[in-house]
Parts: structure tokens; C-alpha cells; sequence
């Protein structure tokens, strides 16, 4: 389904707040998360590789280093190999597949869990053998994943600060309190993650927020703000390839202001303006279904395009739009022969496109026919709508059929 750029929040007080609370509105919210998720792919697969590495290579250090007691190293073993790499190796394995990377966050989030509860419980053992494992294993381990992970920060915080005061408490009840500076040093390496983290969604935000405000206004008309001709010819291509895949009609009007130049010559060019955006307006507020969009292609010149309407409707709905213009009752001059502004229209549609046709050349015909009928219109007297038929044009006023 083929949707016009949905615009972004104006970067005002507002959009400020959002920035802050790391929320933007849901339309924008939605398509921020997809990217995010998009992009937070490698980092997750990096933190992943590098933990299963870094605790696979423990019994060099543990026993051929440190020289740790036996029954320890043993119990150790269990935890790293049976325990801790596999639960990182399967949070891996979801990151990677395709079909199942819509739970790498929450898989990537218990499995950091499990991990710091693994070097807890070693911690603990350690004690008790009388062999020095760092504390802070554990909270290097949920500040890497709260920095490196990729999590949203609204959820990734409270999930941190509730594993790392499990993992505190249940060491201060099982050692006691001697290691409460330990402790405090995990909570302040903690502070400096979580600080770092939310700057770091913010930028993230903000720059994402920047580049899809430069996109909107790459494809949009100054004056009136409808999409431009940039946004129109790919937006149409796009639509085209939709039809041909999946058997639908597409159908084009192209719509030029009548005797423009003699209503800027003699109202002057802010004239001029404020008559395209009213005529702007009505096209954009005219196109109700989310496929179909309105688009300003030159001057006076305006482009309207339909997905799936039937053959019949997309001709009414297309006499309706040009037809609406008039009702506009913008006023043309004072020589009382004619009073307001009106629009030529040439419209053209392909229906059911086969899939061995080219969705390109569809597209650059659809738009050669419009543009023929328009001028065919024009030459019938302006103020109508000309049907590009397979042979020949009609004009829908009087139902003749015009020469091309």
C-alpha cells in the first residue's frame, strides 16, 4: 500500500517534550521503532559474539592463571557452559534469523539477565571457596547491555535497575554487608550507563527525526504542500509495480489551472500564490483513501492519482475533483464573462496491468496519455475532463469523442 509522507511533528515545544520523554506520536513512534529495530541488528550480534567469547575463554585464566580451586572451577563450568553461553547463544541465533528478530530484544534482555546471575552466583561461590571473583561482573554486564544492546531505553531502564538490585541484594544476604562499597560502585557504574544510554536514544531520536523532516520536505511543494513532482513520479512507479504484482487499477489525472497567466497578470503573482493553495487544499483534503494522493507537478499544474478504483468510480472521482475547483469560487476578474476559477483536466487509467508488463513504461504512459487529454481539453474549450481512451479521447462534458 502506497501512502503520501506523513508529515513530521513541526520542530516546535512539543516536538522538544517528545524528544525529552523519548516518545514521539504514535504514527511517528511506530515507524521510529521499525528503524530502530532495523539498525540495532549488528550491535546486538556484536555484544552477543563478544560475551559468549569472553566467557569461553575463562577456564584459561580461571585454572591455568589464577590456579582456582577445583570444586569451584567446577561449578563455574556448569554455569558458563550449561547455563550462560547457551542462553547468549540462543539470544544470537533469534537476532540472526529473520523470521524471529522481532524477539531479539526481549531475547537479548534475558539473556543478560541470566548471564548476571550467572557471575553473581559465581561471585558467590568464589566467596565461599575462598577465591576472588570480581563483584562487578554483574553490573558490567547489564550497563553494557543497557549501553550496547540497542534497547529502548524507557524499558531497558527498569529492567536494569531491577536485575541489578536482585543481584545486590542477594549478595549482600549471602556475603553481608562488608561488600556494601562493592556495591555502591556497581550502582554508580550503573548511573553513568543509564546517563549515557538516554543521551544516546535521544541523539539517535533527534537524528532521525532531522533526516525524516529533510525527506518530507525534499518531497513536498512550498506553496501548497502537497507532494511534488519528485514525490509524484516515484510514488507512481511504486503504486504501478503494486498494480502489476498484485492485479489492481491505477488511474492518473493530470489538472492544469485555466488561463493562469491572465489571472496573475491582472491580480498579481501573491494572487497568483493564494489561488494555488486554495486549489491545493481542496485536492488534499479531496483524497480520503491513505493509496491515493494529489501531488503539485509545475505551476499551475497539479497531478491526481487513484490505486484500485474501479474503471467507472476513478472517472467519477476524478470529474468530482476537477469539478470542484469552480465550486472553490475563487474570482477570476471583473469582465463578467467569466467569474471564477476553473480547471482542465486529461485523465487516463490502466486496468489489471499484466505481470510481463514493465511497471516503468506503464507508469510513463499513463502520464503521456493524461498530459494528451489535458491538452485535448484544452483545445475543447478548457473548464472540462478528457478520458484517454484505448483509440480515442472523450470529453466528458458533452460525451464526444476528440481527436488526439
Amino acid at each position: 500500500m502506497i501512502r503520501e509522507p506523513r508529515q513530521p511533528v513541526q520542530p516546535d515545544e512539543d516536538q522538544k517534550r517528545q524528544l525529552m520523554r523519548l516518545r514521539f506520536d504514535d504514527a511517528l513512534e511506530t515507524q521510529f521503532r521499525n528503524e530502530f529495530e532495523l539498525g540495532a541488528r549488528i550491535p546486538r550480534i556484536t555484544i552477543l559474539i563478544i560475551g559468549i567469547l569472553m566467557i569461553a575463554v575463562t577456564p584459561l585464566y580461571d585454572s591455568a592463571l589464577l590456579k582456582a580451586p577445583g570444586d569451584f572451577l567446577t561449578a563455574s563450568r556448569a554455569l558458563q557452559f550449561g547455563v550462560q553461553i547457551p542462553a547468549l547463544a540462543l539470544a544470537l541465533l533469534i537476532t540472526l534469523r529473520p523470521g524471529l528478530r522481532r524477539w531479539s530484544p526481549i531475547a537479548v534482555t534475558l539473556a543478560a539477565t541470566i548471564t548476571a546471575a550467572g557471575l553473581m552466583a559465581q561471585h558467590v561461590l568464589g566467596h565461599f571457596h575462598h577465591f576472588g571473583v570480581p563483584d562487578d561482573f554483574a553490573a558490567i554486564t547489564i550497563a553494557a547491555t543497557l549501553l550496547l544492546g540497542r534497547l529502548r531505553f524507557r524499558t531497558a531502564l527498569p529492567w536494569a535497575l531491577l536485575t541489578l538490585a536482585a543481584v545486590t541484594a542477594a549478595q549482600l544476604w549471602v556475603i553481608g554487608l562488608g561488600m556494601a562499597y562493592d556495591a555502591i560502585s556497581s550502582w554508580m557504574l550503573l548511573a553513568i550507563a543509564s546517563v549515557s544510554a538516554y543521551l544516546l536514544e535521544y541523539s539517535s531520536r533527534q537524528s532521525w527525526y532531522r533526516g525524516r523532516l529533510l525527506e518530507f520536505l525534499a518531497t513536498r511543494d512550498g506553496l501548497t504542500s502537497l507532494p511534488n513532482r519528485r514525490h509524484f513520479d516515484l510514488e507512481l512507479r511504486k503504486l504501478v509495480r503494486e498494480a502489476v504484482r498484485s492485479q489492481r487499477n491505477v488511474a492518473v489525472m493530470l489538472l492544469d489551472v485555466d488561463h493562469f497567466k491572465a489571472f496573475n497578470d491582472q491580480h498579481g503573482h501573491p494572487a497568483g500564490d493564494q489561488c494555488l493553495r486554495i486549489v491545493g487544499e481542496w485536492l488534499g483534503n479531496a483524497m480520503r483513501r491513505p493509496q491515493d494522493f494529489c501531488a503539485r507537478i509545475g505551476g499551475e499544474e497539479f497531478a491526481a492519482v487513484w490505486f484500485d478504483a474501479g474503471p467507472e468510480d476513478a472517472i467519477r472521482l476524478a470529474e468530482a475533483l476537477r469539478g470542484g475547483i469552480d465550486q472553490l469560487a475563487i474570482a477570476r476578474g471583473t469582465d463578467g464573462r467569466t467569474t471564477t476559477v476553473n480547471a482542465s483536466g486529461g485523465f487516463a487509467q490502466v486496468v489489471a496491468p499484466s505481470p510481463g508488463e514493465s511497471p516503468e513504461r506503464i507508469a510513463a504512459d499513463l502520464v503521456k496519455q493524461a498530459d494528451t487529454a489535458l491538452y485535448a481539453a484544452k483545445r475543447a474549450g478548457r473548464g472540462r475532463l478528457v478520458h484517454a481512451g484505448s483509440e480515442h479521447y472523450v470529453d466528458l462534458k458533452t460525451g464526444q469523442r476528440i481527436d488526439g
